[in-house]
């Protein structure tokens, strides 16, 4: 008697985006960060709130927004959630929209500093289930 084969199928591993409709990045050029502009009134945020909190629009064109700013404030993080590497850096980066980007900083502790000039890259943030990175938006030293 011939024995049947189980197959299972394996588990791709989940590599994703964090946030793809906050991060494009082209095959041909830089990685910018989505800004959206209410097309009724002209208002424009990040992320993208609906419908816009100045009209109600629920109409909204994507913008890249620019990729430096200057770093508002930062913290030096020792102990983070599971996953994520330990020490980090998370900061507030204000851009030339006039909007304030929370994000990680790509760098070593200790060697940030207000007011400096900082500028976007990408980066892994953490681990998903798999162990495998995540790939996000992070600034970094200009």
């Amino acid at each position: 008697m011939a024995e049947k084969k189980k197959t299972q199928k394996e588990k791709e591993p989940d590599i994703t985006f964090y946030h793809p409709d906050l991060l494009e990045i082209p095959e041909n050029g830089l990685p910018y960060l989505k800004g959206y502009k209410c097309r009724k009134c002209g208002q424009l945020d990040f992320p993208k709130l609906t419908p816009c909190p100045t009209c109600w629009g629920e109409d909204f064109d994507v913008v890249p927004l620019s990729r430096k700013g200057i770093l508002y404030s930062f913290s030096d993080l020792y102990i983070g959630q599971p996953g994520m590497a330990t020490p980090y850096i998370c900061g507030y980066i204000d851009l030339p929209e006039d909007i304030r980007i929370f994000a990680m900083l790509k760098g070593d502790v200790n060697t940030f500093k207000c007011d400096e000039e900082v500028e976007l890259t990408t980066g892994p943030i953490r681990k998903n289930a798999d162990g495998l990175p995540i790939i996000s938006y992070m600034f970094q030293k200009v």
